[in-house]
C-alpha cells in the first residue's frame, strides 16, 4: 500500500558524495548531458550534467561525484564531477577500448542496487582490465566472476562470449543480447 506523504516532504533533498562508474551518456539540449551511473552509495541513477562536468563524463569513467538527491525523481542533479582514476589505456589505445565499452554496456544490464563491496569489486576489474595482458581473457572472466557475485550461476571454465551471455540469460529473464560495436573483438569466441 503506498504511503502519503505531506508536500513538504517531496521537495526536501540531500547531497550525496559518493564514487561512481559513468554507463550511459546522453546529449540534452546544448551543453548539457543525461548521464546514468552507477554509484557506491546510491546505485543506479540518472542524472543531469550540464556545462563543463561533460568533459569527466565518458562512458567507463571512474568518477568521484556529488549529488543533489531529490526522492522520487527519475532524474537527479550532479552538482560536481571528477575523476576517480584515469586510466592508463582505454581512452588512448583503440585496441583497448572495445574491452571497456563491451563492460560497460554489460554492466548496464545487471546493476541496480547500491552494493559497496560489488562496487569496489567492480572498479579494481576495471582498472586490472585496462592494466590486463590477455583482456580477451580477463573480460570474460570478470564477467563470468560477476554473475557470480549477482546471485547467478557463472558458467564453467573455459570461458566463452556465448557461454557466458547464455548463464546471463538464465539469471536475468530481461536480459536483452549485446550488441555493442565492441562484440568484433570477440569474433570466433
Amino acid at each position: 500500500m503506498a504511503t502519503l506523504h505531506p508536500y513538504t516532504y517531496a521537495l526536501m533533498s540531500y547531497e550525496v558524495k559518493t564514487r561512481g562508474i559513468v554507463l550511459r551518456r546522453y546529449p540534452f539540449r546544448e551543453k548539457s548531458w543525461i548521464l546514468r551511473l552507477y554509484t557506491e552509495s546510491e546505485g543506479t541513477l540518472s542524472v543531469l550534467a550540464s556545462g563543463r562536468k561533460q568533459a569527466v563524463a565518458l562512458p567507463g569513467a571512474l568518477v568521484h561525484v556529488t549529488l543533489r538527491i531529490r526522492p522520487h525523481r527519475e532524474i537527479q542533479r550532479l552538482v560536481e564531477m571528477d575523476w576517480d582514476y584515469i586510466y592508463g589505456h582505454f581512452f588512448h589505445d583503440l585496441e583497448r577500448t572495445p574491452y571497456l565499452l563491451l563492460a560497460i554496456e554489460w554492466l548496464s544490464q545487471c546493476l541496480r542496487a547500491p552494493e559497496g563491496d560489488l562496487f569496489q569489486w567492480l572498479r579494481n576489474q576495471l582498472i586490472a582490465l585496462d592494466k590486463a595482458s590477455e583482456p580477451r581473457e580477463a573480460i570474460l572472466r570478470m564477467l563470468a566472476d560477476l554473475l557470480g557475485r549477482l546471485g547467478g550461476m557463472p558458467p564453467s571454465p573455459p570461458y566463452t562470449f556465448s557461454k557466458v551471455e547464455e548463464a546471463y540469460q538464465h539469471a536475468f529473464p530481461e536480459w536483452k543480447p549485446i550488441s555493442s560495436h565492441s562484440l568484433i573483438t570477440f569474433a570466433g569466441l
